[in-house]
């Protein structure tokens, strides 16, 4: 199995989609090329690139990436949103435009955000006839953008971001059936619409290209709860048990750690220090608790599941 980091987990140093209305109080601290010289540094075998990582989006860029990623032996995953909710998430483009950056960074899947948005009340909103006509409208997408993703030896991975079910990501791959369109499976986001995490965990791996594999841990608060961002292995999810699902039940041969940290901003060197040691700590869990090492067959520029 390899290893790689999803590069939202440094989106303090201003390499992360934006999101949930966040803006970055200082300016962009490292560039693409720095971020790989890292990913060698640290150990791991590629990046799951959000769109936000990469200064543009011109072919010679691109180009240049893909050749940066090959001298570092990095596996290089493309991650962006539609944004259907109109949240304002990532650089907005359509699916095929979204192959085309993949294709020319040489990333194999491209993982889709739909960022829908729900009806409330929010635990009764499963196979809500809203949700369902969007889902409908993804659908039509996907397969109209499946074949170009087959021809371009890409495979596309819908996220159950923080916005569906994943039974509701289940019945969205029926309806595109089709071999290039698949899963992302991120171990934590299911909470966030009121799912037992284990259960999502186990109803995509079998049918997942990609994984942002994160961990949260859940406060109590006298009036209720909240989620914190945790190191990989800190938190509140079995991820020995979810690293397990993954090896067992699903063809991915990679892990993308994934962080978040909740990190003071009045200091920034502080909060950048404190955002790399999450990493680095999840790292070292990867390796030492779950034991993820390259084995034979695993190629830093293979798929992302096996058929």
């Amino acid at each position: 199995m390899l290893l790689g980091l999803h590069t939202y987990s440094l989106n303090l140093h201003g390499i992360g989609q934006a999101w949930a209305g966040f803006t970055l109080p200082w300016a962009r601290q490292i560039s693409t090329f720095q971020l790989m010289g890292l990913a060698r540094e640290w150990g791991l075998d590629g990046l799951h690139i959000d769109d936000g990582v990469l200064e543009t989006l011109e072919a010679p860029f691109l180009a240049e990436v893909r050749a940066a990623a090959a001298e570092h032996g990095l596996y290089l995953e493309y991650n962006f949103s539609m944004d259907l909710g109109g949240f304002g998430v990532g650089i907005q483009h359509e699916i095929p435009a979204a192959i085309e950056t993949a294709e020319a960074l040489g990333a194999d899947v491209v993982k889709v955000g739909m960022e829908l948005r729900r009806p409330r009340p929010l635990a009764a909103s499963r196979f809500h006839p809203e949700v369902i006509g969007a889902l409908e409208l993804v659908a039509a997408r996907l397969r109209d953008a499946a074949p170009l993703a087959q021809a371009a030896g890409i495979r596309l991975a819908v996220e159950n971001h923080c916005d569906t079910f994943s039974q509701e990501i289940l019945w969205l791959l029926d309806q595109v059936d089709h071999p290039s369109v698949g899963a992302c499976v991120d171990t934590v986001n299911a909470l966030m619409v009121m799912e037992d995490p284990m259960a999502a965990i186990e109803n995509l791996a079998p049918r997942a290209y990609t994984n942002h594999f994160r961990d949260d841990r859940i406060e109590i608060e006298r009036w209720g709860y909240r989620l914190v961002g945790a190191a990989v292995g800190e938190g509140d999810i079995d991820m020995q048990r979810a690293y397990h699902i993954f090896r067992e039940r699903s063809g991915m041969r990679r892990i993308n750690i994934e962080t978040e940290m909740d990190i003071p901003l009045d200091d920034r060197e502080t909060a950048l220090r404190m955002e790399v040691e999450a990493v680095r700590r999840s790292i070292r869990y990867c390796r030492k608790v779950l034991g993820i090492q390259r084995e034979p067959g695993d190629m830093a520029g293979g798929a992302g599941r096996s058929e």
